[in-house]
C-alpha cells in the first residue's frame, strides 16, 4: 500500500529525482554510449508525462572489471567523463570471473559444476528480499490470470474495490519497471558465463512498482498449513524449484566479493550524500526563492484574492495552467478517462514538488507551510485531488513534527477531508485507502490508540466488504490497547468485522472474528447479540464443513426467546437439517448419542425434586421453613424420648444428610419441571430418568462432572407386565414418557416414577429425552446445597455444599404414611371453631407407630381422641349449674403433639396402625386471627419394628383457610363501689358482616377465684335479653357485668390453683357444656399464651 503505489499527478514521491546512466569500462566509445542512453530530445517512458520534471539529476556510474579491462585504461575513461560530464561520475569495481573449484559450496547436484554458489553472507544481502518479491509477484499474476473484467483498460477491478494495475514485463509507453518483470527477465538470462557485454547498460529510475497491494492479496484463497510451511522453507531457501513455482534456477550475485559489495555501499552512499541530496537541496532553495516567497509575500496575497474573488471560473488553456489529460497507468478509477493537472512548470506543480522534496529531507515544518500555502490554490482551482494530497500530507507533517500536538481534532480534520475528497470527488478508493493506513500508522506511532478507530471506521463503506472488514477488525483490537480498555466496543467491531468478511467470502476470517467476540458475549446478558453471533458461528461453520461446531453453535440458539416465532423456526430447521447431516457423516445414531450442549427444552436444577408417592406436590415452597420445624420436631422428640437410643444417631444423620427415604418397592416420584421458551411448539419423546445405583447406603460425596455426563447414551430397560410405561432395570424400575409436546411459552411439571428392587441407594443424574424425535440429549442434574457460610474463606467466596436430595436412600420395608383430611372449610369466621376429620392410612408394609405432630399454627389446631369422634364442639344440655374442672397447669409447647392412634393389646402406649389399616382422628379448627392461612403439618412416625437404616420417617402436608372478621369485642374494668373484692366489667360488642346478624346465646367466665353476674342485663326479661344480646350488621351492643371474688379456703389453697371454675350466663334455653369446647381448644389456647 505504501510502496506499489506508481506515478501519480498530484504529488510528486514517485517522480524521478535522478537518473543513473551505466556503462562497462570495456566500451570503446563511452561518450558516444552515454548520449545515446540519454538523450534530453527523446525522454524516457518513465518521464513522458507533462505533469513529471524531466529536469532531473543525472549520475554517470563506470562499470569496471579488472578480468576484462585494464586499471588504466578504466581510469582514462573515468577521467574523461569526470572533464566532460561533470563531477557526478563514480567508478565501481565489480567482479564477474568465477571463484576457484575449492571454493565453491554446492548446494544442489542440478547446478552445474561451471557454476559455483556465492559467498552466504553475500546471498543473504538480498536472498530475503528477492524470495518474499517473487511469491508476491506470483500470486499477483495468479489472480491477474484469473480476472478477465477491466483487463482492456490494464486495470484489475476485485470485489474490494481497490483498483490494481495489471501485471507486465513489457515495457511501454503506460507501463513500468516491476519486480515481477526483473524477476522473470533475470531468470531467462543465462547462468552459463558472465552476463554483461561491452555494449550493455541499465537505466533506473524511480517509477513505481506496479503491483497489487497488501489488501487485494487478502482476497485470494488461504493456503493450509502445509503449504504455507513449504513457502516459508522456499523464501529461505535461494534455489526455487522450477517443477514447483515455475521459475527457473536462478542465483544473483555469484561471483561478487565482500569488496565488490564494500564498493556498491559506498556508491550509494557517495551517491545520495554528495549527488542527490545537495541536488534537491539547490532545488529546494530555487523554488522557495522564485516562486514560495513571491506567494507569500504582499503582492502574490493580492494577487491570489482578486483571483479568487474577481477571477473567471473558466482559465484559458497554457503550459502553466491546468490541462486534461488521458487517463492511464494504474490506479485509475473505473469510468474515468480524462483526469485534470497541473503541468510540471506551472507554480502550483513547482510548489507541490517544493514541499515534497522539504518533506523528504525532514523538513516537516517548513513542508507544512508550504502546503498550506499551495492547498489554496488547489481550493480555488477546484482541483479536488491535488487539494486532497494537500490535506493528507499537512496532517503527517502535524504528526511527523518533533513538538507537542497543539490539536488532535485539527489533525483528524485534515485526514477526513482528504478521504472524504479522495473517495466523493476523486472517486479514488486507493488513495483514500492509503492515507487511512498511513494515518493509522502514525497515531499507532503516537500511541493515541482512542483516536485510531474513528479514522478507520471511516474508511467502511459498502464498496468494500474486504477492505471495511480489515480496518473494522483493525479498529477493534485498538480498543483493547487504550489506557483503559474498550471491551464491549472491541467486541462490537469485531462483530461487524467478521460480518463484512462473511460478505466478502472470507469465511476462516469471519469465524475467527466471531470466535473472538464470543469470548466478550458469553459471560454477559445480552442474549440477542449471543444468540447472534452464536448464529454465525454455526453458518461459517457449516460452510467451511466443520459440522461437529456448526450443530453445537445453533444448538446454543435455539433457546433465545427474544427472537420472532418465524426465526424461531427457522433455526430450528437449520439446526435439525444440520445435526441429520452431521449424523449422517459421522454414522452416529442421534437417538442414541447425546448432544450437550442442547437448550431445548429449559430445566432448572435447582427445582428439581424428589418426594414419596404419599406426599403433596405443592410442598416443593418454602424449603428453609419446612427444615427449621423438621429440626424442632425432632428435637422435641428426643426431649420427650420418642427416639432414643441408637435411634438418637441414626435421627441426627438422617436430619443432616436431608436424603429421601424409600422403602423397596414404594414408588419415588422425581418432579422436574421443563419449559419452553420459544414462541413455537416442540416435541419430547422417550423421557427417562438417568439413574445410578449404589450398595452403599451412605451418601454420595464425590465430585461430579456435568461436561462429561453429558455425553451418556440412550437407556434401555424391558417393559414391565401390567403396565405400558414402567421399565424395568437392574436396581429399579423406570417411567418412561413416549411422547409430549409443550406449546409456545409452557411451562410443565414431569413426574416420574422409580421403583426401587434393591436396598442401598440410588442417585438421580439427570433426564433422558429425544428432542422433535431426531436429537438425543441427555441433561445432567446437579443441585447445589445450602451455602457454607462457617470459615472465613467461606465467607469471603461463594461455596455451597453438597446437595443429597437427589440421592435416593432405599431400606427394608418400613410404614407409609397417608393422609386425607376430610370437612375442612374454606372459609370460617374469626372464633368459629369446626370440626374435621383426618384420616390416617398406612399403606407401608411395616406397622406404624409414634405419630407425632409439629404445626406452624398451634393456636388454630387441637387434635382429639379417636373415641371423641361423635362428640359434637356445641353440643347442648340441661344443666344450668356452674362448673368446676380440675386442670394440668404445666406450661407446654402445643405446636408439637402426639397423636393418637388405636392400641392393641400387647402393643405399646403410643398405638398402632398396622398395614393397610385406616384410622380416623377428629381435629378441631378455630378461627384465632384474621386473614388467609396456610397450615403447615409436620407427621413423623416410626416402624413398629426396629430399623438399623434410619430411626423415624416425616410426611409434610399443608392446608389452606381463610378467617373472616366476625365480632369486634373491647372490655374495660373498674373497682365496684359498692362493696370490696368486686368490679364493675363493660363489654363493648361490634358486629363486623355486613349481611349476617349475631345473636349472644351464653357467656362462660373460667377461672379459680372469679365468678361473673349481670348487670345491665334483666334475666328474668326475655325482651330485654333479646335487645341487649342481638347484634345486627354493622350495628354495636354493650353490656355491664359484675365480677365476684370467690370464698377463699386455705387449706385447699393449693389445690384450688389448679381448679377452674366456670360461670355460665345462659340467654337462650339451650345449654352449651363447656367441657366440650374449653378443654379441646380454649384451654390450650389460653396455657399456649399464658
Amino acid at each position: 500500500m505504501l510502496s506499489l503505489r506508481g506515478i501519480t499527478e498530484h504529488e510528486t514521491f514517485d517522480h524521478p529525482v535522478a537518473i543513473m546512466i551505466v556503462i562497462s569500462s570495456t566500451n570503446p566509445d563511452p561518450m558516444g554510449t552515454i548520449t545515446q542512453l540519454y538523450n534530453p530530445n527523446i525522454p524516457s517512458f518513465t518521464i513522458d508525462r507533462p505533469y513529471v520534471d524531466p529536469n532531473i539529476l543525472r549520475y554517470y556510474v563506470l562499470l569496471h572489471d579488472p578480468h576484462r579491462a585494464s586499471e588504466t585504461q578504466a581510469q582514462e575513461t573515468y577521467q574523461k567523463m569526470r572533464k566532460t560530464l561533470g563531477l557526478h561520475c563514480h567508478l565501481l569495481r565489480i567482479n564477474s570471473k568465477a571463484r576457484p573449484p575449492e571454493t565453491a559450496n554446492l548446494l544442489d547436484d542440478d547446478i552445474p559444476s561451471a557454476e559455483q554458489d556465492a559467498d552466504p553472507a553475500i546471498r543473504e544481502l538480498w536472498q530475503h528480499q528477492l524470495a518474499e518479491s517473487y511469491t508476491i509477484d506470483s500470486r499477483m499474476q495468479a489472480y491477474a490470470a484469473g480476472t478477465s473484467s477491466n483487463s482492456s483498460r490494464g486495470t484489475i477491478h476485485n470485489n474490494s474495490g481497490m483498483e490494481s494495475p495489471l501485471l507486465s514485463t513489457t515495457g511501454g509507453s503506460g507501463g513500468g519497471h516491476t519486480r515481477s518483470s526483473s524477476v522473470s527477465s533475470n531468470s531467462s538470462t543465462s547462468t552459463s558465463g558472465p552476463a554483461p557485454s561491452s555494449t550493455t547498460s541499465t537505466t533506473i529510475t524511480g517509477a513505481a512498482l506496479q503491483t497489487t497491494t497488501p489488501l487485494e492479496l487478502g482476497n485470494t484463497s488461504l493456503e493450509s498449513e502445509q503449504k504455507q510451511e513449504e513457502l516459508q522453507e522456499k523464501q529461505h531457501n535461494p534455489i526455487v524449484d522450477e517443477t514447483e513455482s515455475g521459475a527457473i534456477t536462478t542465483q544473483y550475485g555469484r561471483y561478487m566479493t565482500e569488496e565488490d559489495v564494500t564498493a556498491c555501499k559506498g556508491m550509494v552512499r557517495e551517491f545520495v550524500v554528495q549527488s542527490m541530496v545537495p541536488f534537491m537541496e539547490r532545488n529546494i532553495q530555487h523554488w522557495n526563492e522564485q516562486v514560495a516567497s513571491a506567494r507569500r509575500g504582499l503582492t502574490g496575497r493580492l494577487f491570489g484574492a482578486s483571483r479568487r474573488l474577481f477571477g473567471s471560473t473558466t482559465r484559458t488553456q497554457s503550459t502553466h495552467s491546468l490541462q486534461t489529460i488521458p487517463a492511464t497507468g494504474p490506479n485509475v478509477p473505473a469510468g474515468v478517462n480524462q483526469v485534470t493537472i497541473y503541468p510540471h512548470s506551472a507554480p502550483e506543480a513547482q510548489m507541490r514538488k517544493l514541499a515534497d522534496y522539504a518533506f523528504m529531507i525532514r523538513d516537516y515544518k517548513f513542508a507544512h507551510t508550504i502546503y498550506d500555502t499551495v492547498r489554496r490554490d488547489y481550493a480555488t482551482d477546484k482541483a479536488y485531488k491535488y487539494h486532497a494530497g494537500t490535506q493528507e500530507m499537512i496532517g503527517i507533517c502535524l504528526l511527523m513534527m518533533n513538538q507537542p500536538l497543539r490539536s488532535k481534532t485539527d489533525v483528524d480534520r485534515h485526514f477526513e477531508l482528504a478521504v472524504q475528497q479522495y473517495l466523493g470527488r476523486c472517486r479514488s478508493t486507493f488513495q483514500a485507502t492509503r492515507t487511512t493506513v498511513m494515518y493509522y500508522e502514525l497515531l499507532k506511532a503516537h500511541r493515541m490508540w482512542k483516536e485510531v478507530p474513528t479514522a478507520l471506521v471511516r474508511m467502511t463503506g459498502e464498496d468494500s466488504d474486504l477492505r471495511s472488514a480489515l480496518f473494522l477488525e483493525q479498529a477493534a483490537h485498538c480498543f483493547l490497547r487504550t489506557p483503559k480498555p474498550m471491551v464491549r466496543k472491541y467486541g462490537f467491531h469485531v462483530v461487524m468485522a467478521a460480518h463484512r468478511y462473511g460478505k466478502a467470502l472470507q469465511r476462516e476470517h469471519a469465524l475467527r472474528c466471531y470466535k473472538l467476540a464470543s469470548l466478550i458475549f458469553e459471560d454477559h446478558t445480552w442474549s440477542i447479540a449471543k444468540s447472534h453471533i452464536q448464529f454465525a458461528l454455526g453458518r461459517q461453520s457449516f460452510h467451511l464443513g466443520q459440522l461437529e461446531e456448526a450443530a453445537t453453535y445453533f444448538a446454543n440458539v435455539l433457546a433465545d426467546a427474544k427472537q420472532t416465532p418465524q426465526q424461531q423456526a427457522a433455526h430450528v430447521r437449520e439446526f435439525m437439517f444440520i445435526y441429520r447431516q452431521y449424523t449422517n457423516f459421522s454414522n452416529i445414531d442421534p437417538l442414541e448419542e447425546s448432544l450437550p450442549n442442547l437448550g431445548l427444552p429449559v430445566i432448572n436444577d435447582q427445582q428439581v425434586g424428589v418426594s414419596l408417592s404419599n406426599a403433596q406436590i405443592n410442598n416443593t415452597d418454602n424449603q428453609e421453613d419446612w427444615a427449621s420445624m423438621e429440626r424442632e420436631l425432632l428435637e422435641q422428640n428426643i426431649a420427650k424420648g420418642f427416639i432414643y437410643g441408637s435411634k438418637k444417631t441414626l435421627a441426627l444423620q438422617q436430619q443432616h444428610d436431608n436424603r429421601v427415604v424409600c422403602a423397596i418397592g414404594e414408588p419415588t416420584i422425581v418432579h422436574i419441571e421443563v419449559s419452553n421458551p420459544l414462541q413455537i411448539a416442540i416435541q419430547l419423546n422417550n423421557i427417562v430418568l438417568g439413574c445410578e445405583y449404589r450398595e452403599s447406603m451412605k451418601p454420595f460425596n464425590g465430585e461430579r462432572d456435568a461436561e462429561a455426563e453429558a455425553y451418556d447414551t440412550m437407556v434401555h430397560g424391558a417393559p414391565t407386565e401390567g403396565s405400558d410405561d414402567m421399565y424395568s432395570f437392574d436396581s429399579c424400575e423406570l417411567q418412561q414418557i413416549s411422547e409430549i409436546t409443550l406449546e409456545p411459552m409452557e411451562k410443565r411439571l414431569l413426574n416420574l416414577a422409580i421403583i426401587p428392587r434393591k436396598e442401598g441407594s440410588i442417585l438421580v443424574k439427570g433426564l433422558h429425552y429425544t428432542l422433535n424425535g431426531l436429537v438425543h440429549r441427555f441433561h445432567p442434574i446437579i443441585k447445589k446445597g445450602k451455602r457454607l457460610n462457617d470459615t472465613l474463606e467461606q465467607k469471603r467466596s461463594v461455596v455451597y455444599g453438597q446437595d443429597h436430595t437427589l440421592d435416593i436412600l432405599v431400606t427394608s420395608p418400613m410404614p407409609l404414611l397417608d393422609l386425607q383430611f376430610h370437612n375442612v372449610p374454606e372459609t370460617i369466621l374469626s372464633g368459629e371453631v369446626v370440626q374435621t376429620v383426618l384420616e390416617i392410612n398406612n399403606k407401608g408394609n411395616k406397622g406404624l407407630t409414634a405419630l407425632r405432630l409439629k404445626s406452624s399454627h398451634p393456636s388454630f389446631i387441637c387434635i382429639g381422641n379417636p373415641e371423641e369422634m361423635d362428640k359434637q364442639i356445641y353440643a347442648g344440655g340441661n344443666d344450668k349449674q356452674n362448673e368446676q374442672f380440675t386442670l394440668d397447669n404445666n406450661l407446654y409447647d402445643p405446636s408439637v403433639v402426639s397423636v393418637p392412634l388405636p392400641k392393641k393389646e400387647g402393643g405399646n402406649d403410643m398405638g398402632v396402625v398396622n398395614s393397610g389399616q385406616t384410622t380416623l382422628v377428629p381435629l378441631w379448627i378455630r378461627g384465632d386471627r384474621i386473614g388467609k392461612h396456610t397450615f403447615k403439618f409436620l407427621f413423623s412416625y416410626q416402624s413398629e419394628e426396629d430399623d438399623t437404616t434410619i430411626a423415624h420417617r416425616t410426611m409434610r402436608y399443608t392446608l389452606n383457610v381463610q378467617v373472616l372478621p366476625s365480632l369486634k369485642i373491647n372490655a374495660f374494668t373498674r373497682p365496684s363501689a359498692a362493696t370490696m373484692n368486686e368490679y364493675i366489667l363493660g363489654i363493648e360488642i361490634e358486629n363486623l358482616q355486613t349481611v349476617a346478624g349475631f345473636q349472644l346465646t351464653q357467656l362462660n367466665a373460667a377461672s379459680p377465684i372469679w365468678s361473673i353476674a349481670p348487670l345491665s342485663i334483666q334475666m328474668e326479661s326475655k325482651q330485654d335479653i333479646e335487645a341487649k344480646t342481638s347484634v345486627p350488621p354493622r350495628q354495636t351492643t354493650f353490656a355491664y357485668y359484675k365480677i365476684s371474688k370467690l370464698i377463699e379456703d386455705n387449706k385447699n389453697n393449693t389445690a384450688r390453683l389448679a381448679e377452674l371454675n366456670i360461670t355460665k350466663l345462659i340467654f337462650v334455653s339451650k345449654i352449651i357444656l363447656y367441657e366440650n369446647y374449653i378443654i379441646t381448644v380454649h384451654h390450650t389456647n389460653k396455657l399456649f399464651i399464658g
